[in-house]
């Protein structure tokens, strides 16, 4: 479309002013399409509300981002076996094969008493599914290795959507074998067959097992020894496939079915052919074994219940199912006497974070509008952003909802990809903003139409809006090289990716919707209604133009000492890591002397428990759950007696879990021998546990370095609750077999240890296959015979050809009682001891590891021994080394952006001159608030970098299109200030009200939850941006002109310098 002459208007703001003569404008074909094609564009629009809506229930709701782990593991159980055999039989096969697969970088492992632990981490850039596909390879090559009777082997590669959903506790006024079967049969099958329900867990359910209790007395009377009665049990609890038959035209398989199927069977299986039989010698009955693991729920035995959902399913739908299903399990009449109780609900965070979200990306959208009306005051032209706004976040929808289909990215409905959202609201209305205003402007200086406004004016920014947004995009490709880091990468990316749809949805909706919309509604230019403050405003701005440009010496001196006064601020603010959001949940562990029975834990617990529920509500906890075990058996592991407080929420009580754990050490008593350590719910992403690894060949050397180590590190400020993992575990009695002695009676090392190991261990003899699927056969000694060390002593061996010849196993071998390990640790094959300890507080955490990183290079080590911090600590120095490298690189990238832009190598330093200066406003806005530097407010550091540039490049592009319209240069720098200042301020003012209810619970915590809460995990970025950006705002308008003109000089020098030589 041709330019339209027009008569041009000496009114700018309020201010006189010389306009320039109208120059032509090249229409942009986006802004043409939508303009000219109103019809088709509303369609369009009207679709892309509707398949958001659609996008919006179909995408899954979760709390945090999907989190996937750079580490494997592999798990494997092997009942009656102490840490060294372990290590011998499991650990160390498993080391020799999984040690050299490709992209391994450390691997670590643990054996505990009838368990191991295997966990591998990997480079980054490493494909985590084709590494877990060779791990499976290489155990399954190794398996002919292990003991056969081990238990399955477990590969497991850490997933966050991996977590429980619903946790609960199941109790009841049934007797035992009820409740069990009720659990087993009933409740876990009706909630796994709901929809979204991926697998449901039963804690402390102990499956019924065959029993087969020998009596010794009987077995020496009837001449059968223990290892030949064990032998004809496998050989008659078997099926074997013996090739096939081919009757006529028909082929068969053959099978040898010999399998064991009822206690009937078992009782009467013959043991020789004098009619001896089984229920001769022992007795024979299907029960449950011994209880050697309990588990309470405010002071009363349950089971625990843990539901897991599908990875696609929605979070919230699938809880309110399981509620209901609950619900409905204990109406029923036959189930009278069944409580369940809920203690831990991931839908609560979920509802209650995003409602904060929502209401607070509401209400900023709101004071947005608000703000543009009162600059605008125009009704209609206010309008044009109150659509912009919702059809920018329905469309954001439907670019989520189609990356997650296309499977370019694993984005869900969270807080993390909400605060995303909730942080460009404020800044999706800017490009909008520029838009409109350059439309009313063109409408009221050159008296157009509304299409001929909305065309021209449109076209006229669009290169800036395009820019602007462009270098806000820019500043999130760094977080791309954080993807395969620690957890705060994703949660960077997470955001990341949420402001770049974000963006790109607001800048084509600004480029459409809303040129569209004001040909629409926008009438023929009226005369500006009066506006008082920006015509002051406008005149003191060009004041304080004109000062700058003449006195550039002095202000830049005071630019510069500004910039010091900042840097010296930083300087103050304390760094630290995770954030100061804590999950409202405390840990006790409880480490008793060996020496304690199961009668002294249980009472010990009991009075733990009473203690905390006499403070209940002084400690605001909810719930208390507690766990222990009978110091043995076949399950034991580190920190097996705790107690779990679920806090309540932060808005029944004001307590900081922080708070709660002072008042927890001040309650708690002493009791002799007795250790009990309180420690906070670490979260995925951050937290203050502290943990100084130490690794070397000889585990005495080991022992020695850590107890310095250990005594050095309670020194440190900041540093408490240091431990050492050098708890003995259950005391042992080692069964040395004479060999001599042995080999004289026909009798070898393993033929004894077998007959030993088949009297005492209650590990599974092998299965019986039942309709109700395999149940553990279990032979051992009756209880009685086998409790004390005069009894193992007397154990009988059958030796001899014929087995006639009977001996006590003392008449073989010698026998000595030591201490055992509770666990062996090892790192990269090396032997290794671990330091933990915990941070006085999140915020002190970075101070505690700097100086424990300086007490432990005083250390002299010796040769091939060495040290490191634990995995999460190390993960935690990655994200910061990861997000300062993000920041210097979106600095970068943005420069490069506007050198392109430009075409210009000098005009983007113009324009990165606002950066510096928005980090003075941060500095004093952390400072009042007292937020420490963590992982939150460097991601918003670099949010900031693009944000702050924007202003800048809308009154640069806008002067330097003056200048080539032919005024001077300062006039072109005076004009272009004053038709820049609405929009500047416009675009400023929304994006930090929009932000004001991020922040308000780090000012307000009395009406928006404390930042210690839920809102600590979007309030520091908020806080960062609107900081920065508020300084940025004010400063760049009388910065950027003078650093303008030095860089302007400066090139016309240097062009002249080069013309003259």
């Amino acid at each position: 479309m041709p330019p339209v002459a027009a008569v041009p208007r000496t009114r700018t703001l309020g201010v006189p002013v010389s306009e320039p003569e109208e120059h032509e404008v090249d229409v942009h074909p986006l802004v043409r399409f939508a303009v000219e094609r109103r019809v088709t564009m509303g369609m369009l629009t009207l679709g892309v509300l509707v398949l958001g809506a659609l996008a919006l229930k179909r995408l899954p709701l979760e709390f945090l981002p999907t989190i996937s782990s750079s580490s494997i593991s592999v798990q494997a159980g092997y009942d009656g076996s102490s840490p060294e055999e372990i290590t011998r039989l499991i650990v160390q096969p498993l080391e020799d094969s999984l040690g050299t697969l490709n992209g391994v970088e450390r691997m670590s492992s643990t054996a505990s008493a009838n368990d191991a632990y295997v966990n591998l981490e990997f480079a980054d850039g490493t494909d985590m599914d084709m590494a877990a596909v060779e791990v499976r390879d290489r155990v399954d090559r190794v398996r002919h290795r292990l003991p056969p009777d081990l238990r399955q082997i477990r590969i497991r590669r850490f997933q966050s959507s991996d977590l429980p959903v619903l946790r609960l506790h199941l109790s009841a006024t049934w007797d035992r074998d009820r409740l069990y079967r009720f659990a087993e049969d009933v409740l876990r099958r009706r909630l796994e067959r709901l929809d979204g329900v991926a697998q449901v867990d039963v804690g402390g359910l102990r499956l019924r097992e065959v029993q087969v209790q020998l009596d010794p007395e009987r077995l020496d009377a009837h001449g059968v020894g223990v290892r030949d009665l064990v032998n004809r049990l496998r050989a008659n609890n078997l099926t074997l496939p013996a090739g096939t038959v081919i009757e006529g035209s028909r082929k068969f398989l053959v099978r040898c079915v010999g399998e064991l199927r009822t206690l009937n069977e078992i009782e009467n299986l013959p043991l020789n052919d004098r009619g001896l039989r089984l229920a001769d010698v022992a007795r024979v009955t299907y029960d449950f074994p011994r209880q050697r693991e309990f588990n309470y729920l405010n002071g009363t035995e349950a089971l625990s219940v843990r539901l897991y959902k599908a990875s696609n399913a929605n979070l919230l739908e699938v809880v309110d199912r399981a509620k209901a299903e609950l619900a409905a399990i204990e109406a029923e009449p036959q189930n009278a006497g069944l409580k369940t109780r809920i203690y831990q609900d991931a839908s609560v965070d979920v509802r209650q974070g995003l409602s904060q979200l929502r209401d607070a990306g509401l209400l900023g959208g709101g004071l947005a509008v608000l703000a543009v009306f009162l600059f605008l005051r125009r009704l209609r032209t206010t309008l044009l952003v109150a659509i912009a706004i919702p059809t920018s976040v329905v469309a954001t929808f439907v670019i989520m909802y189609l990356l997650r289909q296309a499977g370019w990215s694993q984005l869900t409905l969270n807080v993390v990809s909400l605060m995303g959202l909730v942080l460009a609201l404020g800044m999706l209305v800017d490009s909008s903003i520029v838009v409109i205003e350059a439309i009313y402007r063109r409408a009221q200086t050159y008296d157009e139409d509304g299409v001929t406004a909305a065309l021209r004016g449109a076209s006229e920014v669009a290169l800036p809006i395009v820019a602007s947004t462009a270098t806000t995009l820019c500043v999130f490709i760094p977080v791309i090289f954080l993807s395969r880091g620690g957890f705060f990468a994703r949660y960077f990316t997470e955001i990341g990716t949420t402001v770049c749809i974000v963006m790109v949805a607001s800048l084509i909706v600004a480029l459409t919707v809303v040129p569209m919309a004001a040909a629409l509604i926008l009438s023929r230019h009226r005369e500006p209604r009066p506006a008082p403050f920006l015509d002051l405003l406008s005149r003191l701005y060009g004041r304080a133009i004109s000062w700058t440009l003449h006195y550039r010496l002095a202000f830049v001196i005071l630019a510069a000492g500004m910039l010091y006064g900042s840097w010296l601020l930083f300087g103050t603010i304390e760094r630290t890591f995770g954030s100061r959001s804590e999950a409202r949940q405390i840990t006790i562990n409880v480490d008793t002397p060996r020496s304690y029975d199961l009668a002294e834990t249980a009472a010990l617990f009991d009075e733990l428990y009473a203690l905390i529920d006499r403070h209940r509500e002084e400690l605001g906890v909810a719930d208390v759950t507690y766990r222990f075990d009978d110091g043995g058996g076949r399950r034991r592991w580190r920190g097996g007696k705790r107690l779990e407080l679920y806090l309540k929420d932060e808005s029944e009580s004001p307590l900081t879990p922080g708070e709660v754990r002072d008042k927890l050490r001040q309650l708690m008593p002493v009791y002799a021998g007795v250790e009990l350590k309180i420690g906070q719910s670490r979260r995925h992403w951050g937290g203050s546990g502290l943990e100084v690894e130490l690794a070397g060949d000889d585990p005495a050397v080991l022992e020695l370095l850590s107890r310095d180590v250990a005594a050095r590190l309670a020194q440190i400020p900041g540093v408490e609750d240091v431990d050492l993992s050098l708890e003995s575990g259950d005391d042992e009695i080692h069964v040395e077999v004479e060999r001599q002695r042995a080999l004289r009676v026909g009798l070898s090392s393993q033929a004894v240890a077998l007959t030993v190991q088949n009297a005492l261990s209650d590990r599974a003899l092998s299965q019986l296959k039942t309709e109700s699927g395999e149940v553990d056969l279990v032979v051992q000694y009756r209880e009685d015979a086998r409790a004390t060390l005069d009894q193992l002593k007397n154990v009988t061996l059958h030796a001899g050809d014929d087995g006639r010849t009977r001996l006590p196993l003392d008449a073989l071998a010698d026998f000595e009682q030591v201490p055992g390990p509770r666990s062996i640790e090892r790192e990269n094959r090396l032997a290794k001891l671990t330091v933990t300890a915990n941070a006085s507080s999140p915020m002190a955490s970075a101070m505690a590891m700097r100086g424990i990183g300086a007490m432990m290079g005083s250390i002299p080590f010796p040769p091939g021994y060495s040290w490191s911090f634990g995995r999460w600590n190390r993960l935690q120095q990655r994200d910061q080394e990861g997000s300062s490298f993000a920041l210097l690189f979106a600095v970068l990238l943005v420069y490069m952006l506007m050198a392109a832009l430009f075409e210009s190598f000098t005009h983007p330093f113009s324009i990165m001159a606002s950066v510096p200066f928005a980090f003075l406003g941060v500095g004093v806005v952390m400072k009042l608030a007292g937020q420490p530097r963590d992982n939150l407010t460097e991601l918003g550091f670099v949010i900031l970098v693009g944000v702050v540039v924007n202003n800048a490049i809308i009154l640069v592009h806008h002067v330097n299109q003056l200048r080539r319209s032919g005024l001077p240069r300062d006039e072109a720098i005076l004009l272009g200030g004053r038709h820049r200042l609405r929009p500047i301020l416009m675009t400023a003012v929304t994006t930090i009200l929009g932000l004001l209810p991020m922040v308000a619970p780090i000012f307000l915590p009395q009406y928006f939850g404390s930042v210690e809460g839920r809102a600590g995990n979007w309030a520091p970025v908020g806080l960062v941006i609107l900081g920065g950006l508020t300084t940025s705002t004010f400063l760049t308008l009388v910065i950027i002109p003078t650093v303008y003109t030095l860089i302007d000089d400066l090139t016309t020098f240097c062009k002249r310098v080069a013309q003259s030589t």
